[in-house]
């Protein structure tokens, strides 16, 4: 049981793109190291994390090998992972590694589930925003009902909508490009049954915006980041940024993102002052 002051943390993965471990492919850093780190840093989290919420492309081409890859890496989590399909993802394969999850009974790979402490409590509804064949999201008529039924449910905390792709552009035009069919039912949704945060992936950046009046936070990928470049005319281009993940803290009504960057080499620095405002 943790501390009578400890907020329910939850940690959250994103854009992992794990590959079997033979590949040739060009990656411009070690993608499946990376995520091994980032476990290792949600593991050493104090306080401990409730769940690990990895919201999609976890895999780099959907392959079998690589879904192997990705369970043996997330293996050592004290959490249990709630994962959700990117546009680099395969349903199937997802469900198969993650059986656990209380996936819905549907052909889009979405869950919902109930994460409680004993103090406070939240609500996270993980929606399959894919739409196979294209890197693009889509929320068409029989997932936007799943979401309407999922969201009307009484609940008495706070909710949380996971997903992979962003509701919204974000002025990265290259990224933006591939688009969201079916925005206007999620704003519809949305307006009908408020969520206290949505939280999704799939644009490898910290950004942070809203929809329908509620927050949306985007995860920093555990592999390279998006280049920010605002131009109408950018081009598609990556960076290696320091791997990161985020903590969403819930105390009360309240929902707390922090980032949380990791293998900077860098270690806490105390400054004098410190020492007197205690």
């Amino acid at each position: 049981m943790p501390p009578p002051d400890a907020p329910l943390l939850l940690a959250r993965l994103t854009d992992t793109h794990v590959v079997e471990p033979d590949t040739d492919e060009e990656l411009w850093v070690d993608n499946n190291g990376r995520l091994g780190e980032a476990v290792t840093s949600i593991n050493a989290e104090s306080p401990a994390v409730a769940a690990v919420l990895a919201t999609g492309d976890l895999t780099n081409d959907g392959r079998p090998g690589e879904y192997v890859a990705l369970a043996e890496l997330l293996s050592p989590l004290g959490a249990p992972v709630l994962p959700l399909p990117g546009n680099h993802d395969d349903r199937d394969a997802l469900r198969a590694t993650f059986p656990d999850v209380p996936w819905a009974d549907a052909a889009h790979a979405s869950w919902t589930t109930t994460l409680d402490d004993g103090r406070r409590s939240a609500r996270v509804v993980g929606l399959d925003s894919t739409r196979p064949g294209h890197p693009g999201a889509e929320l068409d008529a029989s997932r936007e009902e799943w979401l309407r039924s999922a969201l009307a449910a009484p609940f008495d905390g706070v909710t949380v909508l996971a997903m992979h792709h962003p509701p919204m552009a974000t002025g990265i035009e290259w990224m933006d490009r591939s688009g969201f069919v079916g925005l206007d039912r999620l704003e519809a949704v949305l307006a009908a049954h408020p969520v206290d945060r949505i939280v999704c992936g799939h644009l490898h950046r910290p950004i942070v915006s809203t929809i329908a009046g509620v927050a949306v936070t985007v995860g920093p990928s555990t592999v390279q980041s998006v280049v920010l470049d605002l131009h109408a005319s950018s081009s598609p281009a990556v960076i290696r940024d320091p791997v990161g993940y985020l903590l969403h803290l819930v105390e009360g009504t309240r929902i707390v993102t922090h980032t949380r960057y990791i293998a900077t080499g860098q270690s806490p620095i105390v400054p004098g002052w410190a020492r007197h405002t205690r």
